[in-house]
């Protein structure tokens, strides 16, 4: 995640592909939750209102929730640029898999045997619907806070085109110290529906405490909200 200081010596830096796959390389990964995250595990239902629905994460890492999701008999999708964390992914939960170059996305496909998990290995914005259609469901838990501010519209965008009809999409967003972050590193309902746009309806369901780790980052609160194309 991108973090914005108050140094005015340096220029502010702009997380990049690069910075995140050498962070991936680095051991206990500071953005790596081992943990099922709280408010997925509160508010799941919110998005899985059928069984063997078909669920996107974004900027995924190794997430347990994906795994979670399998045990539940989801479809999992994800999305990742670093390959440390896909290859963890199936070798720390024991899942066989094989690993194919995708010409179209300028990347790697990691797909489980039994097919129910595939993660994409490329630049979000190489990524698109033609490569694996619409989905269900999304959980997103990182891939909008990632962003810095200018790349969110355009995340957004990329993000409506994967959602089909009636699709959730359950964000999480972690909103940052003002006194700590001198950018609007926060989001609120309003923000969103100006995103989203038309025909996405926003609620925002849960707002928490940040957690010490979290705390130790500067990040003072985390928010979760469900988009749902209406």
């Amino acid at each position: 995640m991108a973090h914005h200081h108050r140094d005015h010596d340096k220029p502010q830096q702009k997380m990049t592909v690069g910075m995140w796959k050498e962070c991936w390389n680095t051991p206990n990964v500071e953005f790596h939750n081992p943990d099922l995250n709280e408010l997925f595990v509160k508010y799941n239902n919110r998005m899985l209102t059928r069984p063997g629905m078909r669920i996107f994460v974004p900027m995924c890492g190794k997430a347990v929730e994906m795994k979670w999701l399998l045990d539940h008999g989801y479809k999992v999708v994800g999305l990742e640029v670093a390959p440390v964390p896909c290859k963890a992914f199936f070798e720390e939960n024991n899942i066989p898999y094989h690993i194919k170059d995708i010409h179209d996305i300028h990347g790697e496909k990691y797909e489980s045997l039994d097919g129910n998990i595939v993660i994409y290995c490329c630049d979000f914005f190489h990524f698109s619907r033609e490569i694996c259609g619409d989905f269900e469901a999304i959980w997103d838990s990182g891939g909008l806070n990632s962003m810095d501010v200018e790349d969110r519209p355009v995340y957004v965008h990329r993000i409506r085109t994967l959602m089909g009809q009636g699709c959730v999409n359950m964000t999480e967003f972690v909103n940052f110290d003002p006194s700590i972050v001198d950018i609007p590193w926060s989001m609120t309902t309003v923000d969103l529906q100006k995103c989203f746009g038309e025909g996405y309806s926003i609620e925002d369901v849960s707002k928490m405490e940040a957690s010490k780790r979290l705390q130790d980052q500067g990040c003072n609160s985390v928010q979760l909200f469900t988009i749902t194309k209406t």
